[in-house]
C-alpha cells in the first residue's frame, strides 16, 4: 500500500500561476498562416488577462522564441509573463489537454508537495497528436523538477472537472474510449482516476463520441463554480443535433445526482451564443483540430477562474455575452473580478479559455 495520496484541488484554490502555450510554426497549424496568427494573438490576449491576476508562464517551441520575446517586452502587466523555452517545434495551444495534471502529494506527517500527472496524452485519441505535445508533460515536469506521476490510462485535462471535495464530473466517451484506452472497462479506469486525483465519487455524462474533436470534454458542457453549484451550457442550435442531446442528458442526469458529501446541486444554466452569427470554418481546413466535421466550442463555461478573478470568454454575441457576464456576477459577486476576453479562432479550433490554460496550484498550508 502506498504511503502517500494524491489530491487534485479545485479551480478556485489559490493558485502559483497558471501555464499557456504559444502554436508551434510546425503543428498542425503550419499550413494556414492566417488562423496560426489569430491563435496565437488570442493565447496572448488570455496570458495578458491572466497576469491582471497570477503569474504566467508562457511555453513556446524554441523557433519562436526570440518572436514571443520582442512580443512580450512591450507588454506590462500586474504579474510577470515569464517565457519558457520548449524544445520541438509542433507545439499547440492546448495546454489543459497536453500539459500535466497538478495534485498535492500528500505524505507522512503531513508532508506536501506539488506533482504533475502525466496522462499519456495521445493527440485525442490519435486525431492530432505531434511530437512536441505527446512528450510535453514529461519534459515540462523534468524542466521544472516537479515529481511526475505515472498512470496506465490516456486522458485530458479538459475531460476531468473535479469540486475539490471528492466529486469528479466527466462524460464518458472522452474517456471510456478504444482510441485511449482500448480494453479498460469504466471502473478499472474510474479506479485509477480515484488513485490519481484523490476522488470519492464519479458522476459520468454520456457524452458522444466523435462529436467534436475532443470526443465530448466535460469543460465545455458543465463546470463546478463551488461545491454543490454547477454551471451547465445550454445548447442554442436552430436544428437540434446530437449536442442538444447531450446537453439534456446532463441537465437529467446532475438534476437527481448528489456529490461526495451527498448534497443535491443547485444548476445554472447559461445559454450558448447564437451560431448563425458566425460563419462556417473555412473551406479546405481539413486535418486541423476542431474543424474538420467538428463542432466549434463556443460555450461560456470554459472559464478560467484566477487569484481573485475570473477569466471570461466572450464570442461576438452581444445579447449572450451579456448574459455570461451577468451570470458570472450573480455567481461570483464581489468575490471575483470579472475580464472578458473576446475570442473567435480559438472556438473554431475546438476549444476556448479553459482549454488553453492550466493552472499550477499552492501546496495548502495545512
Amino acid at each position: 500500500m502506498s504511503d502517500y495520496t494524491l489530491r487534485r484541488l479545485a479551480e478556485w484554490t489559490p493558485h502559483s500561476g497558471v501555464i499557456l502555450g504559444w502554436p508551434g510554426l510546425e503543428g498542425i497549424l503550419k499550413d494556414y498562416p492566417d488562423m496560426l496568427a489569430k491563435a496565437t494573438q488570442e493565447v496572448s490576449n488570455i496570458a495578458q488577462a491572466i497576469a491582471h491576476f497570477e503569474p504566467v508562464t508562457l511555453t513556446v517551441g524554441a523557433e519562436r522564441i526570440e518572436e514571443a520575446e520582442a512580443y512580450f517586452s512591450e507588454i506590462e502587466t500586474p504579474f510577470p509573463i515569464q517565457l519558457h523555452r520548449i524544445e520541438g517545434d509542433s507545439m499547440d495551444v492546448w495546454l489543459r489537454d497536453f500539459g500535466p495534471v497538478f495534485v498535492i502529494k500528500e505524505g507522512p506527517r503531513d508532508n506536501r508537495s506539488l506533482a504533475g500527472v502525466d496522462y499519456n496524452f495521445n493527440g485525442w485519441g490519435g486525431r492530432y497528436p505531434t511530437p512536441t505535445t505527446t512528450e510535453f508533460a514529461e519534459k515540462f515536469l523534468r524542466d521544472k523538477r516537479i515529481e511526475r506521476i505515472e498512470t496506465s490510462i490516456v486522458t485530458e485535462g479538459g475531460a476531468l472537472e473535479t469540486d475539490g471535495e471528492g466529486t469528479l464530473m466527466l462524460t464518458e466517451s472522452s474517456i471510456v474510449n478504444d482510441n485511449r484506452n482500448p480494453g479498460k472497462s469504466r471502473q478499472e479506469i474510474e479506479n485509477e482516476l480515484v488513485r490519481t486525483l484523490g476522488v470519492e465519487k464519479i458522476i459520468w455524462i454520456p457524452g458522444r463520441p466523435g462529436l467534436d474533436s475532443t470526443d465530448c470534454h466535460i469543460d465545455a458542457l458543465a463546470r463546478f463554480v463551488r461545491p454543490g453549484v454547477i454551471l451547465l451550457s445550454k445548447a442554442n442550435e436552430a436544428k437540434p443535433t446530437e449536442w442538444t442531446i447531450v446537453y439534456e442528458e446532463a441537465l437529467e442526469i446532475l438534476s437527481s445526482a448528489t456529490d461526495a458529501r451527498g448534497r443535491p446541486f443547485e444548476i445554472i444554466e447559461v445559454e450558448e451564443p447564437d451560431e448563425d452569427l458566425f460563419e462556417p470554418p473555412p473551406k479546405g481546413a481539413l486535418g486541423v483540430k476542431g474543424i474538420e466535421d467538428d463542432r466549434a466550442v463556443r460555450s461560456y463555461t470554459n472559464y478560467l477562474l484566477v487569484n481573485g478573478g475570473i477569466i471570461l470568454p466572450q464570442f461576438g454575441d452581444p445579447a449572450h455575452d451579456a448574459a455570461a457576464i451577468r451570470a458570472a456576477q450573480m455567481l461570483f459577486g464581489l468575490e471575483r473580478r470579472i475580464y472578458p476576453v473576446l475570442i473567435d479562432q480559438l472556438p473554431i479550433l475546438g476549444g476556448g479559455v479553459h482549454c488553453a490554460t492550466q493552472e499550477v496550484p499552492l501546496i495548502p498550508e495545512n
